[in-house]
């Protein structure tokens, strides 16, 4: 287990530097409004976006996926503006036969633009997309935030089985062992004749760890229902829930589910028999730990499933999150909630 915290960019812990307790020192000033701002700045939390953009998504595909991003846009703001943890950002990667970044940072949805994404020729590389996405998981890359990060939510979007076949078995063991990946929420959609391929839905099936976080969209109309409500109820449930956290640019810290830092000792980082816990800022009598809550073998109680009058979950309440703790050996490929119990033809007869 001693390279586990390595995946997750933590530093050597640096020597506590000796604090000077002399009562005859100059007494600390009263913070100003710049070091208060610090303090309350929110955690990251990223939304990353894989989508197949190959030859066979133009048309009426690659049109509701651009539709149901754009659409999605004015809900996240307001799941963001009711979270005073949670800077939610966007990320978005395309790919056919090779991968591109078309957010070269992560951008906060607050002031994001979207640009329609355009289908190119090309076949539907895999393996091109997971390095791509395994090279910016890390908090050098992607998940570097000044207050730390929360887990990233990622959805993979694609109609076509592997063109890499025998290629991208081995970037995608790759990206499974990095940690972040590991911890992320994951979901994959399967379009249209997508879902009606064994390979495509064997691909996502790896990519998610889980046959649960594998969706069909046998049109275009349950495709852009199910982006909008796969992004919502994942973005609730990685804010809600709690998740491995990252300490941003505080050297050898962690966050605790405010978000404040809180240092990390050595001894924990490492031992499985000594998980990393997050302080609890409030009170309670039955503090829910990660490991139940994201572990497939022990996953969260399911919410009822969506209703055709509200198909999209509420808004996250700040005074519903609960403190976290972390175990390193558990909690890995958690599943979202509620989605695998949505009839996605039925629940959804019509579509404005």
């Amino acid at each position: 287990m001693s390279d586990f915290w390595e995946g997750f960019d933590f530093p050597t812990l640096d020597p506590v530097e000796t604090v000077n307790t002399n009562s005859a020192g100059a007494i600390s000033s009263t913070p100003g409004i710049d070091e208060i701002d610090t303090i309350l700045v929110k955690r990251a939390m990223v939304v990353f976006f894989v989508i197949d953009i190959s030859g066979s998504m133009k048309g009426a595909r690659i049109g509701a996926v651009n539709d149901a991003i754009r659409n999605l846009l004015p809900e996240l703001k307001k799941r963001e503006a009711s979270n005073t943890n949670a800077e939610i950002r966007i990320a978005i990667l395309e790919f056919s036969s090779s991968a591109n970044w078309r957010t070269l940072t992560p951008q906060p949805v607050s002031t994001f633009v979207y640009d329609d994404i355009t289908y190119v020729s090309g076949g539907t590389n895999f393996g091109a997309a997971f390095n791509a996405l395994n090279e910016k998981l890390s908090r050098k890359s992607f998940l570097n935030a000044a207050a730390g990060a929360y887990t990233p939510l990622i959805i993979l979007l694609t109609d076509g089985k592997p063109s890499d076949i025998a290629l991208y078995p081995e970037q995608l063991e790759k990206l499974r062992r990095n940690s972040w990946f590991q911890y992320a929420a994951k979901a994959g959609i399967a379009i249209e004749e997508g879902a009606l391929s064994p390979e495509c839905k064997k691909v996502l099936m790896q990519f998610t760890g889980s046959e649960k976080m594998v969706l069909e969209a046998k049109d275009t109309n349950v495709l852009s229902k199910q982006i909008e409500l796969v992004t919502l109820t994942g973005v609730n449930f990685v804010t809600q829930q709690g998740s491995l956290q990252n300490a941003g640019n505080n050297m050898g810290t962690g966050t605790n589910a405010a978000g404040n830092a809180a240092p990390l000792q050595a001894a924990n980082r490492v031992s499985a028999q000594n998980p990393v816990s997050a302080p609890n800022p409030v009170s309670t009598p039955n503090p829910v730990s990660v490991p139940n809550e994201v572990s497939a073998s022990n996953p969260v109680p399911a919410p009822s499933p969506a209703s055709v009058s509200n198909p999209v979950p509420a808004p996250v309440s700040v005074s519903n999150q609960t403190p976290a703790s972390v175990d390193v050996t558990a909690g890995t490929d958690p599943v979202i909630p509620g989605l695998s119990e949505i009839d996605w033809e039925n629940d959804f007869p019509t579509f404005g």
